[in-house]
């Protein structure tokens, strides 16, 4: 007992000398390398565990810190690489709205008084200021100072007027031309100017997004050389962007066109330096090109090539609301059997719209109920829609006195056809198509002939669409013969000139329920949007009041109801279904928030907000 007192004694008093010859009571480096022979081998194991917990808790912590401050920021420079299906011509504001590719461009190159953002809503562009006088018919705006054309000079009340007069020339056949029809225009000083009406007209601001084009560039261009001018191509204008440079192949075809950002943008300057649009003869050409990285951007991805798009995590897709309705137009000048009401209904009542929309179409569009959008304020879900119903459709053929022939074999074998099958018979031998089957025969004149219908369709449209519908007339009888229209005569042969008896068409109807320019009677013919042909008095009144009653909802919404319940009863349309507009990027591409477009160059109303570069710091 007294010799274990003696040593604790002992080993008190070497702590107490070590304690007073150290420095510090922390151990140092060269201490720490000897702790391993203090420490048996459970506290060996403990003591790696606490450091490497200790030092798995700074490496989180530091990333926690990290994450939750570093701030990255967009930043000025980089190339963002568009492909589009078609080739420029015009890019040109006189006619750029009956082209797609010359709009996207033309949209980017110049400014209007007035556009949509990227929500669809409509904002003053080059306008700083209004006022609307004499019961809406007097509209004052006074432009924003200091604005630049991209050639350095300044642009001006002048630049408007000239631009507006140009639409307006008859001898420059500008397709925007029927729309300023009743409005003139004054120049009131410098930057202002005013606009006046025979009569009011709620979205008139609608009607003023028509890109403005420097006079001095253009005053002394004939109109005949209008549409072959340099211009054309490298255009002047205000916008965010300006032409630099364009290539074309050895056969004169363009196939890159530079755009560069404009230094001198009067509004937030875009953070992407210089844009390139490819140019693609069909999306399929395009969707290979965005798959294979030569691209960022694909203007537009029709419905039944979705799947064709590789590596979606890697593609920013995004499905944008088009203010646009899919239907079938009717001109019984080119089919007398189409001036038949009970017909247009049968036809109406005979395609089945859910099969359409849920299996050809994979619910990726809303289903069209009549001339207004569904999503309209003024929508009138009346009672007079048409929904699929093969009975009360074979019901109003049989009513109508459309017959029902069927062709067999034992038809063909038959030495004596009737009247009706004999009818048939001649048309299929003259035409070489199958002649076995279902045929509605009609008379005209007391001479049978078939019912069989022409169904004209643009050649990048949904031909399954078309396959569809074909298929529910076929199975009443009524024979189609779907006719494929090229891009490049789509316009002259099928809207100006009307050619067609049936047209399966897309129309962008805008965002407000004014719809004159595509039920009035005076937009028939030439550039006018009334494919169909359409003529009542009644409408063209119930339209014009409506558009005057700017400022009384009630009376705007009484006039479309009613105007709906014409149409929907007299069915010079059939109305199908709303699409949405699809429009893809690489993830590389950030800033883009758009969710409804007027028109598909509307994508780009967000554009100084898009980026590929930026630059990161930590917020301490």
């Amino acid at each position: 007992m007294s010799a274990n007192r003696t040593l604790s004694s002992q080993l008190k008093a070497d702590k107490n000398l070590v304690y007073s010859l150290a420095h510090s009571k922390i151990p140092r480096k060269n201490q720490l390398r000897h702790i391993a022979r203090f420490l048996n081998p459970r506290e060996k194991v403990f003591l790696k565990i606490a450091i490497l917990t200790l030092l798995i808790s700074i490496f989180y912590l530091g990333y926690g810190f990290y994450q939750k401050h570093l701030i990255q920021v967009p930043k000025v420079g980089g190339v963002y690489i568009e492909g589009v299906v078609g080739y420029p011509q015009t890019i040109n504001p006189l006619y750029a709205s009956s082209r797609d590719v010359d709009a996207d461009l033309a949209r980017l190159i110049y400014s209007s008084l007035f556009n949509y953002d990227k929500d669809g809503r409509l904002l003053p562009d080059l306008a700083a200021s209004w006022r609307i006088e004499n019961d809406n018919k007097d509209y004052i705006i006074t432009l924003k100072d200091q604005i630049k054309w991209h050639n350095g000079g300044a642009l001006s009340a002048d630049d408007v007027v000239f631009t507006f007069n140009l639409i307006k020339a008859p001898e420059f056949r500008s397709p925007l031309r029927f729309a300023l029809e009743g409005v003139t225009i004054n120049k009131i000083d410098d930057l202002t100017i005013q606009l006046s009406l025979n009569e009011a007209y709620a979205d008139f601001f609608s009607l003023l997004t028509f890109g403005i084009m420097p006079k001095n560039a253009w005053e002394s261009i004939i109109p005949e050389a209008a549409a072959l001018s340099e211009l054309n191509l490298k255009p002047i204008g205000t916008g965010p962007y300006m032409f630099e440079s364009l290539i074309k192949n050895k056969g004169g075809e363009l196939k890159e066109y530079r755009l560069t950002a404009n230094p001198d943008y009067y509004s937030s300057n875009p953070y992407i330096k210089e844009i390139i649009f490819k140019f693609f003869p069909n999306y399929s050409e395009l969707l290979r090109a965005l798959n294979s990285n030569d691209i960022e951007g694909a203007s537009y991805v029709p419905d039944d090539l979705k799947n064709d798009l590789l590596a979606k995590h890697s593609l920013s897709i995004h499905n944008l609301r088009l203010p646009q309705i899919n239907a079938i137009f009717f001109n019984a000048s080119n089919n007398k059997a189409l001036a038949d009401v009970k017909l247009r209904q049968a036809l109406a009542y005979a395609i089945d719209y859910d099969f359409l929309i849920k299996d050809v179409l994979n619910e990726e569009v809303n289903r069209a109920y009549g001339p207004i959008l569904a999503t309209d304020f003024a929508y009138n879900p009346s009672e007079l829609q048409h929904n699929f119903d093969r009975t009360k459709s074979e019901q109003m053929l049989t009513e109508a006195d459309y017959k029902l022939v069927n062709i067999t074999d034992q038809t063909l074998a038959n030495e004596e056809f009737s009247p009706e099958e004999a009818a048939v018979v001649k048309y299929a031998s003259s035409t070489s198509v199958e002649v076995k089957g279902l045929w509605r025969v009609f008379q005209v004149d007391k001479v049978y002939q078939p019912l069989v219908i022409r169904l004209s369709i643009p050649e990048n449209s949904r031909l399954d669409v078309a396959e569809s519908i074909k298929k529910d007339w076929e199975e009443l009888g009524i024979r189609v013969n779907i006719i494929k229209v090229d891009n490049s005569s789509l316009n002259n042969e099928l809207i100006v000139n009307h050619n067609f008896e049936a047209f399966l068409y897309g129309q962008i109807v805008g965002l407000d329920p004014d719809v004159i320019s595509f039920w009035h009677s005076s937009k028939i013919g030439g550039q006018g949007l009334n494919l169909s042909g359409y003529n009542s008095s009644e409408v063209d009144a119930l339209l014009s009041e409506a558009r005057q009653a700017a400022n009384n909802f009630d009376l705007r919404l009484e006039k479309y109801k009613k105007f709906q319940e014409i149409i929907s009863a007299e069915m010079p349309v059939i109305f199908l279904y709303s699409p949405s507009y699809t429009y893809v990027q690489t993830r590389r591409v950030r800033g883009f928030d758009g969710t409804t477009i007027n028109n598909p160059n509307d994508r780009f109303a967000g554009i100084n907000d898009w980026y590929l570069k930026t630059s990161k710091y930590l917020d301490w």
